[in-house]
């Protein structure tokens, strides 16, 4: 949990993310436009944290995603290569089209090559 609630600050433009802890919350915005795409609410005491619930923007200005399934799929995945730093396939939920490297560098940027800003 304490990589979680460090967060992630992007260092450059390859950086996509703005993820936070605050109030119990992660959130994760957009780093070049700011704007917040999941909100992900923790159930805390004392000793351990889950999950509780997940908020997906659905302004299509703003996120054009609009399928629960695939935004947990998602948010699993950037809390595991992100902020975890695990090894994690990226969750390719059109198979066949060929273009997965290139979703997969517009979602994470750098990362998806193994280099992470805020290195500890």
């Amino acid at each position: 949990m304490e990589c979680i609630r460090r967060g992630l600050v992007p260092e450059q433009m390859e950086d996509k993310w703005f993820i936070f802890w605050e109030d119990d919350s992660l959130f994760f915005h957009r780093s070049w436009t700011g704007f917040c795409i999941y909100a992900v609410h923790f159930i805390c005491d004392e000793e351990h944290c889950r999950m509780a619930s997940a908020e997906a923007n659905r302004d299509p200005a703003q996120y054009s995603m609009d399928l629960d399934e695939r935004d947990t799929e998602l948010i699993s995945y950037l809390i595991d290569l992100l902020l975890l730093r695990r090894r994690a396939d990226f969750p390719d939920g059109e198979a066949g089209t060929g273009d997965s490297a290139l979703r997969n560098w517009g979602l994470v940027g750098r990362a998806a090559l193994g280099e992470h800003p805020n290195k500890q």
